[in-house]
C-alpha cells in the first residue's frame, strides 16, 4: 500500500501521527538554547610562561624557544606560533579544523612536562590555556565608586567576583584595573649595609617567622591533643619587630634597616570605565555552556548582588553578546516569518482558491516544526545557520505539494469518481517524480554534513537542517497533501459575481502570459543559433560580473562595536599612557554622541592573558573599546564613525601606531579580539633581511587603495641596562653569581618572599629597595652585596652597569622568526585588496631565507573557498547522477545542466549589482542553486518525454511542455524566491550576515528561470533527437 493510499485510507491515523510529530516539535522549540554561530572551538591551545624580570631576548632563548622545540613535535599541529616579550612567553598550537583538542591538550601536556626539565628554575609554572570561543568575553561590566574606591578590588573581588563565579555557565571572572593590597618592606640600603645584611637575608627571615606549625600530639588518657605553633603574622605592624639578626650582641630587627607599609601593589595598568577609573570586569563562559542563558542569569542577578554593595558602587554593563545575539537571532526569525506569509500569498495569487492554497499552506508548519524536534535531539542551537536553513527551506518545502495537489486537482476536473480517488491516483503519478526531484536538491544539500575545516563547523548544521526538512515535506506532501485534498478538494463550480470577476481576469493574465511565452519560445527554437549566441553573451556578463566581484571570508556585521588600538613610544611610563587615555576619551565623546558605553585601558593585564587571546599589552598600548546606539537609532554606520575617529586621532602627535576597527561578532569569535582581516606574514630567521623585506611590504602596503592602518608586528627597541659582572673579581671576593643576580631583582623588581593572611586571603609580602635607592644608575650601582665571607661590596665593585637595545616582543612561526604586516580593509572588498597585495608581493626581490604568505582572513577564505568549490564539484556530479539514474539517460541529464551555469551567472550579476562581495554566506547560497534550479528544468523536460511517449514530434512536445509547465515553474520559482526575499532585503541588525545568501538565491533563480523556460528547451531540441529514455516519473 502506497503512502497517499494509506493516509486517505486512514486520515486519522495518519493525521494523529503528523500531529504527534508536530507535537514533539512544538515542545522542542522553547527549549532550544539560542546563540549566534553553531558551536565553534577555535583548535588552538596557548603555553603561558611567566618569567618574572627577563627581556624579550632572554624569554625567547632560554624559555620559547625550548617549548618550541618540543611542541613542534605535537599531532595534528597545523602551524606553530609564538611571542616574546617582557617576563611572558606565549607558544600557541594551532590544529587543523575538527581536532579533539581534549586530545591534543593531553599530548601537549606531555611534551610541556619534558620542556620544564629544560626550562629556568625562576620561572613561574607554565599555563595550560586551550583557546576556545568560550575565552572570549560574553559580558564587560564596569565598576564605579567614589569613597570605596581604595576598597573596590577587594570588594569587586569579594561581593562580585565570587557571586558571579557560582552562576551556572560562568567560566572565568577576570578583574581588570583596582588596587591590590600588598605589605611592602622598603628596606634602606646604607642601614642595610651598616649591620651587614643582604636583602635575601631579609626575606629568609620573614619566610622563617610566618609559619603554621604542627607540633604533634600529646596523650593524655584516652585523649589524644593535637599541638600547633601558630606563627603566621596577624598584622601588618609585627613585621617590624622580626629578628633578622644579631650584631655585637644586639639582635637587629627588620625595622632597624626597612619599613613596613600596608599598602597597595604598584599599578601596571589604569582602567576607565564610561570616562571615570574604575574596575573592568570581563566575563567568559564555560565551554559548551549557553551565552544567551549564562548572560540572561547574570542580569537577573545583578540587582540581588548591587543590593549589597556599599550605596557608592555602581554596576554598568558596557558590553553584552546576549544582546546582540538576540537582536541577529530575532531580526533574521522575522524575516523567516515574513518569508512564509508570502510563500503562502504566492500559492493563493497562483491556485486562486481557498482550499488548495490551504492544503499547500499546511505543508510548511508540519515540514519544518518538526525539524525543530530534530535539532532538540541533535544538541543544535537556535542561531543564525539554524534560522538561515529553515528560511531557505521556506520556499522549497511547498514546491512537492504544489505538484501533487497541481496532479490532483487535474484528476478532479478530469471526472475522477471522487475526491479519494483522485487524490490517490494523483499523488501516486508523481510520487516518483517528485521524490527524485527532492533526491537532486539534497544530493546538494547533504554533502554539507561531511564538509572539513572551517566551513564545515559552520555548514553542517545547515546540510543537515535542509535535508531534514526536505524530507519531511516530502513525507508530508504524500501524506497530509492527498488526505487533506480528499477531504477538502471538490469539483470547482464556476465563480460568479466579484470573485469570479477577480478569477477571470487572473485567468486572462496567466492565459495571456502563457500564449505571449509560447510565442517566444516557438521564436526561439526556429531561430536556435540566434538564442545560443544570446545565451552565450548572458554568460558572458556573469563572467565578468564575477570578475568585478569582490570577495570576503565572512561579512562584518554592525553591530554597533569600535576598538581603538594606539601604541606609544615603548619607554612611555603608565602615568604618560593614562594622560593619552584620557585624551582620546575627550575626543571620542566629541566625535561620537552615539556612543552608548565606553571602557579604556592601559598598561599590563595579570598573568599576560590579554596578550594570549590575541590583544597587544604595556605601558606603550592604549585600548578604547566602545558600544553604541543601536543602528536605528543612528545616522551613521559603525564604519563611518570609525572614519570620523581615525581623522581626529591622527593629529595626535605621541601615536606612532593607530588601529581603529569595527569589530564583527563572527570575527571575534574566529580571529580573536586583535586580528586583522589582511596580514601577510614574513619570515625568515636572518633578522635584518626579515626587517628590510617586511619594511619594504609595509610601505607598499601602505599605497594601496582601500588599505586603512598598515603597520607591522615589529616593535621598536628599548633602552636596558646590563649588569656585566666581572666573574674574576666576584670570585676573589666569594660573591656567588646567582646571589647577586638574586639581590640586583630583589632591589629592582622585588621578590614575594612571604604572604599575609588576612581573613582568608592571601597578601605578598614584598622585599624591595625603598624608591630613593633604585632611583637612577648611581643608587643602582651603590647596591650593597654581601659575600659568602659575610664581607660587604658595592656592585659596582664586581659589576658594571652598561645601555643596550632590546627587542620588545619577538614573534615566530614554525620554529622561524616573523614580522607580520596587517591592515584593516575599507571601502574595497577584502578579494580587491588582496588581489593588489599579490601583485606586489609578486614584483618584490625578496632576500635569500625570507618567505612570504597570507596569514588571517585571506588563509582561512582561500581555506573554505577551496573546499565549497569541490563540494560544489561534487554536488554537480552527485546531481548530475540522480537525473541519470531517473530518466535512463546521459543526454537528458546534460540538456538539464544547462541552467546550472546560468544560475551562478544570475548569482553573480545580483551580487555585482548590489555591491556584494563573493563570501562563506554567498558561496553557499550558490551551492543551493545546482540543487534548486534543475529541479524546474527537470519538471518541463520530464513532461516533454512523456509527451513524445504519445507520439508528438520533438519541438512541438517541447513547446506543450513548456506552456503546461510554465505555471508550476513560475510557481515553485517564485515561493522560493519570495520566501528568501526579507533575507536579502532586510536591514536589520546583522543583515549583513544573511543578506548575501538571499540575494546569490535570488539572483540565480531570476535568470536560471529563464534559461530554464528558453535555453533548455533549445538544447533539448538539438541533443534529444535520439536520445533513449525511460520516463522520469
Amino acid at each position: 500500500m502506497s503512502l497517499p493510499s494509506l493516509s486517505v485510507r486512514r486520515p486519522v491515523a495518519v493525521l494523529m501521527g503528523l500531529l504527534a510529530l508536530l507535537l514533539f516539535g512544538l515542545w522542542s522549540l522553547p527549549r532550544l538554547d539560542i546563540d549566534l554561530l553553531p558551536r565553534i572551538d577555535p583548535p588552538a591551545i596557548s603555553v603561558i610562561t611567566y618569567y618574572p624580570g627577563a627581556n624579550a631576548r632572554d624569554v625567547e632563548s632560554n624559555v620559547t624557544k625550548v617549548i618550541e622545540d618540543r611542541l613542534s613535535i605535537v599531532s595534528n599541529l597545523d602551524r606553530i606560533t609564538s611571542i616574546s616579550k617582557d617576563s611572558l612567553s606565549v607558544v600557541t598550537c594551532t590544529f587543523k579544523w575538527g581536532s579533539d583538542l581534549g586530545e591534543a591538550a593531553n599530548d601537549v601536556r606531555e611534551k610541556l612536562d619534558i620542556a620544564k626539565f629544560y626550562l629556568p628554575k625562576d620561572i613561574e609554572n607554565p599555563l595550560l590555556f586551550k583557546f576556545s570561543s568560550a575565552n572570549f568575553p560574553i559580558l564587560f561590566l564596569s565598576v564605579e565608586a567614589t569613597e570605596s574606591y581604595r576598597a573596590l578590588y577587594q570588594i569587586v573581588d569579594k561581593q562580585i567576583a565570587t557571586v558571579l563565579k557560582r552562576i551556572p555557565g560562568v567560566g572565568a571572572v577576570i578583574i581588570r584595573g583596582g588596587l591590590e593590597r600588598e605589605i611592602r618592606v622598603e628596606v634602606d640600603n646604607d642601614r642595610l649595609a651598616a649591620y651587614g645584611l643582604s636583602l635575601d637575608d631579609l626575606g629568609r627571615a620573614l619566610e622563617r617567622e610566618n609559619l603554621d606549625m604542627p607540633a604533634g600530639e600529646v596523650k593524655i588518657g584516652k585523649r589524644a591533643v593535637p599541638v600547633r605553633v601558630p606563627g603566621r603574622f596577624r598584622s601588618p605592624r609585627e613585621l617590624a619587630a622580626v629578628p633578622v639578626a644579631v650584631r655585637q650582641g644586639r639582635v637587629v630587627h627588620l625595622a632597624d634597616v626597612a619599613r613596613v607599609a600596608d599598602d597597595f601593589k604598584e599599578k601596571y595598568e589604569e582602567i576607565f570605565t564610561n570616562g571615570r577609573t574604575g574596575i573592568l570586569l570581563m566575563i567568559q563562559k564555560q565551554s559548551g555552556a549557553n551565552t544567551v542563558n549564562v548572560v540572561r542569569e547574570i542580569r537577573r542577578r545583578l540587582p540581588e548582588i548591587e543590593r549589597n554593595l556599599p550605596a557608592d558602587v555602581k554596576l554598568g554593563t558596557i558590553m553584552d553578546s546576549a544582546e546582540d545575539i538576540e537582536n541577529m537571532v530575532n531580526n533574521l526569525k522575522s524575516s523567516l516569518y515574513l518569508g512564509g506569509l508570502l510563500v503562502i500569498v504566492v500559492t493563493f495569487v497562483f491556485l486562486r482558491r481557498l482550499r488548495p492554497s490551504l492544503v499547500v499552506a499546511l505543508t510548511i508548519p508540519f515540514s519544518m516544526i518538526v525539524t525543530f524536534f530534530a535539532m532538540y535531539l541533535f544538541g543544535f542551537t537556535l542561531n543564525l545557520i539554524s534560522i538561515m536553513s529553515l528560511t531557505i527551506a521556506i520556499g522549497m518545502v511547498v514546491d512537492n505539494a504544489i505538484v501533487v495537489l497541481e496532479n490532483i486537482t487535474r484528476h478532479i476536473e478530469e471526472g475522477a469518481p471522487s475526491p479519494a480517488t483522485a487524490a490517490v491516483d494523483g499523488a501516486n503519478e508523481v510520487g516518483l517524480a517528485v521524490s527524485a526531484s527532492t533526491l537532486t536538491t539534497i544530493a546538494v544539500f547533504l554533502p554539507l554534513v561531511f564538509l572539513g575545516g572551517i566551513a564545515g563547523i559552520l555548514f553542517k548544521q545547515l546540510g543537515f537542517l535542509v535535508t531534514l526538512t526536505l524530507l519531511a515535506s516530502l513525507l508530508v506532501s504524500l501524506t497530509l497533501t492527498p488526505m487533506a485534498a480528499s477531504k477538502l478538494l471538490k469539483p470547482q463550480a464556476a465563480y460568479r459575481g466579484v470573485l469570479g470577476a477577480l478569477f477571470r481576469g487572473s485567468e486572462a493574465v496567466l492565459a495571456g502570459l502563457e500564449r505571449l511565452y509560447g510565442a517566444v519560445l516557438g521564436w526561439m527554437l526556429r531561430h536556435r543559433v540566434v538564442t545560443l549566441v544570446l545565451a552565450a553573451a548572458v554568460l558572458a556578463g556573469g563572467f565578468a560580473a564575477a570578475r568585478h566581484t569582490g570577495s570576503e571570508f565572512m561579512p562584518q556585521t554592525d553591530t554597533g562595536e569600535i576598538e581603538v588600538n594606539a601604541e606609544l613610544p615603548v619607554d612611555v611610563r603608565i602615568e604618560e599612557a593614562t594622560r593619552v587615555v584620557e585624551r582620546l576619551m575627550k575626543i571620542f565623546y566629541e566625535e561620537v554622541p552615539e556612543v552608548r558605553a565606553l571602557y579604556a585601558l592601559t598598561g599590563q593585564s595579570r598573568q599576560g592573558i590579554a596578550t594570549a587571546v590575541g590583544f597587544e599589552e604595556g605601558n606603550h598600548v592604549v585600548r578604547i573599546g566602545a558600544k553604541l546606539v543601536d543602528k536605528a537609532d543612528r545616522q551613521r554606520s559603525v564604519t563611518e564613525i570609525a572614519e570620523a575617529l581615525r581623522r581626529r586621532y591622527r593629529e595626535i602627535p605621541d601615536i606612532e601606531k593607530l588601529s581603529v576597527r569595527t569589530v564583527g561578532a563572527a570575527q571575534k569569535i574566529f580571529f580573536g579580539g586583535g586580528a586583522k582581516p589582511l596580514v601577510i606574514e614574513v619570515l625568515g630567521n636572518d633578522w635584518d633581511r626579515l626587517r628590510a623585506a617586511a619594511g619594504e611590504i609595509l610601505d607598499r602596503v601602505k599605497e594601496v587603495p582601500g588599505v586603512r592602518d598598515a603597520a607591522w608586528s615589529l616593535k621598536p627597541t628599548k633602552t636596558e641596562w646590563l649588569v656585566e659582572v666581572d666573574r674574576e673579581k666576584a670570585g676573589r671576593l666569594g660573591l656567588p653569581l646567582a646571589a647577586l643576580a638574586r639581590d640586583v631583582r630583589t632591589a629592582v623588581f622585588g621578590t614575594e618572599y612571604t604572604q599575609f593572611r588576612d581573613a582568608g586571603d592571601d597578601y605578598d609580602i614584598t622585599v624591595r629597595l625603598r624608591p630613593e635607592d633604585r632611583a637612577g644608575r648611581s643608587e643602582l650601582e651603590d647596591l650593597r652585596l654581601k659575600t659568602i665571607t659575610g664581607r660587604m661590596v658595592r656592585l659596582k665593585d664586581v659589576a658594571r652597569i652598561e645601555e643596550g637595545e632590546i627587542p620588545l616582543q619577538i614573534d615566530r612561526k614554525n620554529q622561524q622568526r616573523l614580522i607580520s604586516v596587517s591592515a584593516d580593509v575599507v571601502g574595497r572588498s577584502l578579494g580587491e585588496v588582496t588581489a593588489d597585495v599579490e601583485k606586489i608581493l609578486a614584483g618584490l626581490d625578496l632576500p635569500e631565507g625570507i618567505t612570504v604568505r597570507f596569514g588571517g582572513d585571506v588563509k582561512e577564505k582561500a581555506d573554505a573557498f577551496r573546499d565549497l568549490l569541490q563540494l560544489l564539484a561534487l554536488g554537480m556530479i552527485l546531481v548530475f547522477m540522480v537525473m541519470a539514474a531517473q530518466f535512463e539517460s546521459l543526454v537528458i541529464p546534460f540538456v538539464i545542466f544547462f541552467s546550472v551555469p546560468f544560475a551562478l551567472t544570475g548569482a553573480f550579476l545580483g551580487l555585482a549589482a548590489t555591491g556584494t562581495p563573493l563570501s562563506l554566506m554567498s558561496f553557499i547560497g550558490i551551492i543551493m542553486l545546482v540543487g534548486i534550479v534543475v529541479n524546474n528544468a527537470i519538471v518541463l523536460i520530464d513532461y516533454a518525454i512523456q509527451l513524445r511517449a504519445r507520439g508528438l514530434e520533438l519541438k512541438e512536445a517541447l513547446l506543450r511542455a513548456g506552456r503546461t509547465r510554465l505555471r508550476p515553474v513560475l510557481m515553485t520559482t517564485l515561493t522560493t524566491a519570495f520566501g528568501m526575499l526579507p533575507m536579502a532585503l532586510s536591514r536589520q541588525t546583522g543583515h549583513e550576515m544573511w543578506n548575501p545568501l538571499g540575494i546569490a538565491v535570488i539572483g540565480g533563480l531570476l535568470v536560471s528561470t529563464l534559461v530554464t523556460l528558453g535555453i533548455v528547451p533549445v538544447m533539448g531540441s538539438l541533443l534529444m533527437g535520439r536520445a533513449k529514455v525511460r520516463l522520469g516519473g
